[in-house]
Order: structure tokens, then sequence, then C-alpha cells
């Protein structure tokens, strides 16, 4: 029993014919000591083997195979340097599954895992098919108003119970904040009212690239996580929806110098990490840079994408803070990057990619990433807000939104279908506050309310926060129904936040990273509550998919032209608040008619041969018109703040 022999130099750990391989990449170890375990709750491990240079390893790869191991079973690395200095238990960077060991604390066991390919039904969805929902998956059903088992509440079963719902909404893709285990221990700042530490509740600090967060499975058992999320995902697809993963490569949760070791400080630093005049480099904010230039540090990168592809199902990947992995050392874009590499990688290229195309020490590569890589676009963002605000000299910007022209891409390769158009995301405000605060109020957060973004572009109607005043709620749900619209008529892909449909507030924090509590939890009250605002986003969705101008068939015999209150006149002055846009597709045309003018404005419609339909008019209250309206006149009205859209 547990006969070792040196194995093979491969990474991770791997059943194959009876035995298991193990291999760790280590430049700072004398000795590599491999414990391995039973069971993950046992104290003493059943086989000990010290590795050494000259018998264990091939270069800087220790490895060893072991005979009779099973999956199921555990096992720790620990490094031991020159001066005989043991470190702490480390995750293998190729983990599948890890367990805390004691329960709580953040020491973890490597669980073995025997990897399956799976045949992911996969909906492959054009990106003309694609509406994204971004979402954190515990905050989605955790709240008490979630009809879910109480064991799924925040899980990935909770979110296959809610399938329904989002189906019935209309979305077609979920993407879920990050999945991957993180360090949530890494912020000093406390509650001002308990005072007890904060936690990053996001997972933007990543210390495994392939295992789950354990807590969002309802599957307690060994590996549990592991037949969660693979259930999910055959769930969603068995339902026609894709699921993209947003993955942190650019820092890890170890932070700065005096940061916590769980893997990568100890076994190859200067491998693995970025450094300058001596210190971690902080491109990311969070302590350190990954080493993105380095051979193993690519390896792993790439391994861990294709292993959620491969064994996992996922269709794709946003990239968060991508411009860090196109650049070297300084700081500074080359070419042959991670980001290039996966562009051209066999498996990865045929994936929907998404790349937030900015870091943050200021770096700034919108419009920059490879073909195909779909963009974030900040630019839209930042327009639409604020011509629904009312800033003047906005209209020639709305007009590049509309047509996903706002960005200009530097590969000739991409188009319009390569913007990742979007309002509201996980860091901001939501749609609801948006429309309910000038200002952030993020006093909770335990940062003297300096964190969060400054420049919100928001507008509160004319009282802060919560009122009961009719004519200004009426005001923010026209608002909404105006930003949905705008960007559901966008050529480009467009994603909205989880629960913007049903006026989610998070009362005015704008960066609710460290509350895991009613403040970003989904309360699924406000279905009912406010479904006039969620019977409008499903129309509105439902408008796109059924609409020629949005396909991908018809997308090279799409013209749009610009017009104004008088048709073929757009007005493009500084103190113009209004547009009209013409899409037409052969028999189709849709006349979108945009007035955040302060005064009702009368517009000229054109001459057509069929007539025009009114279809949507977001001054009413049912703001889809249900008998397709037919207009007798030249000319239509539109009201203040509202958007007209018609039909031939």
């Amino acid at each position: 029993m547990f006969e070792i022999s040196k194995g093979l130099p491969t990474l991770g750990c791997h059943l194959i014919d009876g035995n298991c391989y193990f291999g760790i990449y280590s430049t700072e170890a004398k000795y590599m000591i491999l414990k391995l375990y039973k069971e993950v709750y046992e104290d003493g491990p059943l086989l000990e083997v010290v590795l050494d240079r000259k018998g264990y390893a091939t270069g800087d790869i220790f490895h060893v195979a072991i005979e009779d191991v099973q999956e199921g079973y555990s096992y720790t690395w620990q490094t031991q340097n020159e001066n005989d200095e043991i470190s702490v238990p480390l995750i293998d960077p190729y983990a599948r599954s890890l367990y805390a060991f004691p329960k709580g604390s953040n020491h973890y066991k490597n669980i073995v895992v025997k990897d399956e390919y799976i045949v992911a039904n996969r909906p492959h969805l054009e990106w003309q098919e694609t509406i994204i929902y971004e979402m954190h998956v515990g905050a989605f059903t955790k709240s008490p108003t979630c009809t879910v088992l109480e064991k799924e509440k925040g899980t990935f079963e909770g979110i296959i119970a809610k399938i329904p719902y989002l189906k019935a909404l209309g979305v077609t893709t979920l993407e879920l904040l990050p999945v991957f285990k993180w360090n949530k221990h890494t912020l000093a700042n406390k509650h001002p009212i308990t005072q007890e530490t904060l936690q990053d509740e996001w997972g933007y600090n990543t210390i495994a690239f392939f295992a789950l967060q354990e807590n969002y499975s309802a599957n307690k058992e060994a590996l549990g996580e592991l037949k969660s999320f693979k259930k999910f995902i055959s769930a969603l697809h068995d339902e026609g929806m894709e699921v993209i993963l947003d993955v942190v490569y650019n820092h890890t949760g170890e932070g700065s110098k005096e940061g916590k070791v769980f893997n990568f400080k100890a076994l190859a630093p200067q491998s693995y990490y970025k450094f300058h005049d001596g210190h971690y480099r902080n491109d990311a904010g969070a302590g350190n840079t990954f080493n993105n230039m380095h051979v193993m540090t690519k390896k792993l990168i790439l391994d861990s994408l294709r292993y959620w592809v491969i064994c996992m199902g996922v269709d794709g990947f946003r990239l968060d803070l991508a411009s860090i992995l196109a650049q070297d050392e300084a700081g500074n874009w080359y070419e042959g990057s991670l980001v290039d590499d996966i562009a051209k990688d066999p498996i990865l290229s045929h994936m929907k990619l998404i790349a937030e195309c900015w870091d943050a020490k200021g770096a700034y590569d919108v419009g920059r990433m490879p073909y195909p890589f779909v963009e974030w676009s900040d630019r839209y963002r930042d327009t639409i807000r604020r011509f629904v605000r009312g800033d003047q000299g906005m209209t020639r910007d709305v007009a590049q939104c509309l047509m996903g022209s706002e960005i200009q891409f530097k590969d000739l390769r991409k188009t319009k279908q390569n913007t990742l158009h979007y309002v509201t995301a996980h860091d901001g405000f939501t749609l609801w506050d948006l429309v309910s605060y000038n200002t952030k109020h993020n006093s909770l957060n335990g940062e003297d309310n300096r964190d969060g973004h400054n420049a919100n572009y928001s507008y509160n109607c004319g009282v802060e926060g919560e009122t009961q005043n009719e004519e200004i709620l009426a005001m923010r749900i026209r608002r909404i129904k105006n930003y949905f619209t705008l960007l559901m008529l966008s050529q480009g892909v467009p994603m909205i936040l989880m629960g913007d449909e049903i006026g989610r507030t998070q009362k005015g924090n704008n960066n609710a990273y460290c509350h895991d509590n009613e403040l970003t939890w989904m309360n699924w009250e406000n279905v009912e509550r406010n479904k006039e605002i969620l019977n409008f986003v499903k129309q509105i969705i439902a408008f796109r998919k059924e609409s020629h101008c949005f396909m991908k068939q018809y997308e090279h015999e799409l013209k749009v032209t610009f017009h104004g209150v008088n048709y073929n006149q757009p007005d493009w002055s500084y103190y113009s608040c209004s547009l009209a846009v013409q899409m037409e597709v052969g028999d189709e045309k849709l006349y979108i008619i945009i007035n955040h003018y302060v005064e009702p404005l009368r517009f000229e419609l054109p001459r057509t041969m069929q007539g025009w339909k009114l279809m949507i008019d977001t001054s009413r209250n049912e703001s889809f018109i249900q008998s397709s309206l037919k207009i007798q006149e030249s000319n239509h009205k539109v009201m203040p703040f509202s958007i007209c859209v018609f039909k031939t």
C-alpha cells in the first residue's frame, strides 16, 4: 500500500491507472513535504513524503507518484528552504477542491479529484442573441423573502430554482461574480455600528484558480461544491442559457508583503508576482500584481481557463482588470501578452470572452483588446447616464452609443458586437439608486465614505433617497424605463445588473463589496411591489429579440439614420436634449424618439407606405401599447423625459 515512485513532472494531482501523480512548481524550496490524509478532518497524515531536488524533482517541478490513493483523499504541501524553515500548509495552485482545517480557519487541505471531461450541451448563442444578467450567487437567493428551500439560499441550487424567473425575464446568459475560492479576510475596516471587522463578499481576492467557494453549494459533502456546480451548469444549458464566470487573474488574495501566505509567496514569488524596487507592484489596488509575463504563471492561468471549459462546462469568462494581463514588468502594453494567448487559444478563443480594459493605477485600454474579446464600454455607461440625467451636449455621443460605435477598435476584425453595453454593474449604484441619490452613501463600509465612485452621473429626481411622493416615484420609474429602452435598443451586447428589473436598492451604497445582508440581497417582495418595472423589462427584452434590427442574419442590411424634431434634421447643438433614430432592415422599420427636454416636443414622423404603429411610450404606466396604436397624424407629441418607439 502507498508504494512510492518518482512519477512524472506534471502539475497538480491526477489519478491515472491506480496511481496518483502529485506535482508542484517551486523555485524557493530545498525540499517539498507532501502529507497525505484519508479523511479531511484527520489531524495526522497517513503518509508523509519529503521530496528532495535530486530524487524527486525535474528542474523546479517536484513530483511523486503514490499507489492506491482514492478520490476524496486530501493532501498538503509545505516548503523547506535552505535555512530549513518550513512553511505553513500550502494550497496546491492546481487543487480542484479545498477543505479548511480546522473548520473556519485560513489553512486548507487539497482534495484529490478525478477530472472528467464534460460533454456540455452548450447553447452556443451568438453575441447578437446574448442578453447578460450579472449576478452575485449568494445575494440572488439569500434573502428571507426568497421562496427557495432554506438550505438552497445563496447557492447554485437556489439559482436553479429561479431559472423559471430568469427565463420569463428573457435574459440568456448569467455572468457570475467570482466563484473561485477567495480570501475573505483582507480588510481592516470595521462596521461603524457593530465594530465588527468587515469581509470581502464579492470574491475579487482569489487564492485558488481551480477551486470553488464551497458555501455556494447546498451539498455539504466532500466535493459537494463540484457536484452542485456541474448540476447548475447542466440545468442552465438544458434551458438554452449560458454561464460566464467573472475571473480574477490580475492579483491574488495573498496581498502585499504583510499579507497572508497561501501558496504563491512560499513557492515562487519572483515567478508569480511583479516587483518594483523590491516591493510588490500594486496595479490592481489589492497589494500585489500577478506576473502574467512568466511562463509558469501564464501556464497556470491558461490551464485554469481550459479546466473550467473542458471539465466544468462554462461558456465564457469576464476578465477583471484585463489591462494588467496585457502589461509588461513596467506596466506597458506589449505584444504576445496573456490576452493575446487567450485570444489565439484553440479552445478559449471559441468561448465568450469579455474584458474590463483598465486597471487601478490609471491604465485605460478600451479598444485595444484583440479579437474576439468583447469590451466593457464605460463610455456607454457614462454617456447614457449623463443624457438621462439631463446633461447637455450629449446627443452626438448618444447617437454613437445607439450605433455601438462609441469604441474605436484597434483590431479591425472587431465590430459593434464587440462592445458590451451596461448602465449599471456590481461596482456602482443599482439602477434604482441611480435615480434616487445624488451622492453615494457608503458610511456602513467603515471607510468614512471615501470609497466608491464619486462621478456617478445620477439624479435623485428631487428627493435624496426613499420617498412616498407619488410624482417623484413616477419620475424615477419613467427614467428607469428610459434606461432599459436605450440599453435594449442599442447595437452591441446588453448587460443587466441583478435586481435592476425589480428596483433593487442598496440605500445609496455604490460599493457594497463588504456586505452580506439585506443591503445587498435581492428582495423578492419587489417582484410584486415593482411589477410595472418588471413587466416593462420583460417586454423590452422580448421586443429586442423579435426585431430584425438586432439579429445577426440581418446585420449587413441594417440602415440607421438620425433625425430631430423635423425629419432629416438632427439637432447636434450643445443645448439639444432630443434625438430621433430610424433603424431599418428590409420591410421592418423602427423609429425611436427620445425627448429629454423639460417640455413636450412634437416630432415629425417619416412617411411610410405601411404607416406607423406606436409600440412603446415610457410616459405611460402601461408603456407597451397593447393594441399597437396606428398613428394617422404626420407627427407625434412626446412627453418630457420619455421615449416613444414606433414600428412599421
